[in-house]
């Protein structure tokens, strides 16, 4: 089980996913550019990355569920 400071809370609206808040530099909203095949595979566990467009930060995701994507290092 992966820590809960290595969780961070999304949106999806329509295909699209959003992040209330950028975990690095803290622009609000922040969509995400994601492909479809790339969150089924998150939500089967394998690993992912994503480049925030706010600050160009990555985030490995290692998991995703309906609520929150589990990242390789601590978003909060």
């Amino acid at each position: 089980m992966l820590d809960f400071h290595h969780s961070w809370p999304y949106e999806r609206v329509m295909n699209d996913i959003y992040f209330e808040e950028c975990p690095f530099c803290h622009t609000s909203p922040v969509m995400i550019s994601i492909k479809k095949e790339a969150i089924a595979g998150a939500f089967e566990g394998i690993k992912t990355h994503i480049i925030m467009p706010c600050c160009h930060e990555k985030i490995v995701i290692e998991s995703m569920d309906s609520d929150y994507i589990w990242a390789a290092q601590a978003l909060r």
